[in-house]
């Protein structure tokens, strides 16, 4: 009789990908000396982990990761769930204690994802009418949005946020139009609690049939139009920095 044949791993997710299979490619980017991959059944990723050499800069192999899992399987992971440790040499090398010296580093500086407010100008185009532009920094360049609308306090404050959106917009224009996501602006609201006063911003995140959404809320320390691009930002901060 011949011997048992060992079953193929089960495909997981609806990309066909296997534990096995994301971690022979994984591996075989430059740098990564290993690769572990854990998944759920439903073949949601929970955590990438990888041992790599000092070819590759750690932000740059978790952008490598992010793209060779995209490419090959369909298959988006949020960078926070990719780990990095990287070795001071190639796999002979040892410390004192006969251990590969090993280096952790983040997946990627929150900080560094963070879109931030760098200024806004207001211009008044004719009578009862502004334009409002909005400037932000994401990733060490300047991105700005701008929009126009009735100078009445309602409809300055909901301009204010469609300009902020647009910023935002023009920051993540290639993964937008990449994964075929809008954003859109659901209302703004002052409000009065605990003698201060508060912007309250809503947005949706559309993608497809799926919608997403978003809040942010900011304390009217300055000017109620400054608020409002704080509101919106913190809107959209965790969900840019979860996708993107």
């Amino acid at each position: 009789m011949g011997g048992s044949e060992v079953p193929s791993p089960e495909p997981l997710g609806t990309g066909g990908w296997t534990i096995e299979g994301a971690e022979r490619l994984l591996a075989s980017l430059t740098g990564v000396l290993s690769a572990r991959v854990v998944a759920r059944p439903g073949g949601e990723i929970d955590e990438i982990h990888l041992l790599t050499t000092k070819e590759v800069a750690p932000k740059q192999t978790v952008r490598n990761v992010e793209s060779a899992l995209r490419a090959h399987f369909d298959l988006a992971v949020d960078h926070r769930k990719i780990s990095v440790a990287q070795t001071s040499g190639t796999p002979g090398n040892a410390d004192e204690s006969g251990e590969p010296a090993v280096l952790q580093h983040p997946a990627r500086p929150l900080a560094e994802d963070r879109i931030l407010f760098v200024g806004h100008h207001i211009e008044t185009e004719r009578s009862h009418r502004v334009r409002i532009r909005v400037a932000v920094e994401w990733r060490g360049e300047r991105f700005e949005g701008s929009t126009a609308g009735a100078d009445l306090p309602r409809a300055r404050y909901e301009t204010t946020a469609s300009a902020t959106i647009a910023a935002i917009e023009s920051a993540l224009s290639p993964h937008l139009e990449e994964q075929g996501i809008a954003l859109s602006l659901d209302g703004v609201k002052l409000v009065d609690a605990f003698d201060q006063q508060f912007v309250l911003v809503a947005v949706h995140a559309i993608h497809g049939r799926s919608i997403t959404a978003l809040a942010g809320a900011a304390t009217v320390e300055d000017t109620p139009d400054r608020a409002v691009i704080l509101a919106t930002l913190q809107a959209t901060d965790r969900w840019v920095r979860g996708r993107f």
